[in-house]
């Protein structure tokens, strides 16, 4: 049985998901102080969620990725990436997504990540498994980084551009398969259902991964930062896999960057 906030996540979820299609092709962008772009659909995305979810939960605390914090006293809040793959999405690559996370004392406990293009709404809560479009998913065995998919995303700044080119040769030496698909909660996704095996990220913002970060734990994986440690959402930088990899990825990024 799904919880309330998790009845309201989807729901905002798929509205969001049906804003962006509608607009899919036709929207023009602008771009943010930071150089990253912004469409209309982003910003009336996130509008739709929020008010979907300060509907029944008008005390949480809201993160979101286009109107930023507002802080209540609560000890849960929502953290939201209303169009996840702004890049893709604006060059009509359908690779993108909705991404919304509870969390509770900076532990995200709750997640939901809808793609769109193929009404796929993944979802897990925090003891409870993972799903998607309500049937169980589980995290690959893989055990060997070279018949792996490996998936990565990086900050705009030039640290991070240089530790994950550094990353990227040592991965991409070992084995070919290495992408930057430009949907961080989306990737993560596929690492929870099985498709891909591991999701690296180099300064990341909550609204990024903390979605994806609980539908990977339920489905059997792990989610660390780069030194190993539990993620949270205060963290910088995550590194998420199907578990069977992550001390060997671990230990290649390290000697990398």
């Amino acid at each position: 049985m799904k919880s309330k906030e998790l009845e309201a996540a989807i729901k905002a979820a798929r509205e969001a998901g049906r804003i962006q299609l509608e607009k899919y092709g036709k929207v023009s962008l602008k771009y943010k102080k930071d150089k990253t772009i912004v469409t209309e659909a982003d910003v009336e995305s996130e509008e739709r969620i929020i008010a979907i979810l300060k509907k029944d939960f008008p005390d949480y605390s809201i993160l979101g990725e286009e109107s930023g914090l507002t802080r209540t006293s609560s000890d849960y809040m929502w953290v939201i990436d209303p169009l996840d793959g702004t890049t893709n999405y604006s060059v009509q690559n359908p690779f993108f997504d909705v991404s919304i996370a509870l969390t509770r004392k900076s532990e995200p406990i709750m997640g939901v990540v809808y793609y769109p293009s193929q009404d796929e709404m993944f979802y897990a809560e925090k003891g409870r498994g993972a799903y998607m479009n309500d049937e169980r998913i589980k995290v690959s065995n893989k055990e060997k980084i070279e018949e792996s998919v490996l998936t990565f995303c990086h900050a705009s700044d030039r640290e991070s551009v240089e530790k994950m080119s550094n990353v990227w040769r040592t991965w991409k030496l070992l084995n070919p398969k290495v992408r930057q698909i430009g949907a961080g909660a989306l990737e993560m996704a596929y690492v929870a259902c099985g498709r891909t095996e591991c999701f690296l990220m180099i300064k990341m913002n909550s609204w990024d991964v903390a979605a994806g970060t609980v539908l990977i734990r339920e489905a059997g994986g792990k989610v660390t930062d780069l030194e190993g440690k539990e993620f949270t959402i205060d963290s910088t930088d995550i590194l998420a896999s199907n578990g069977r990899l992550h001390d060997k990825l671990l230990k290649l990024i390290c000697s990398s960057i």
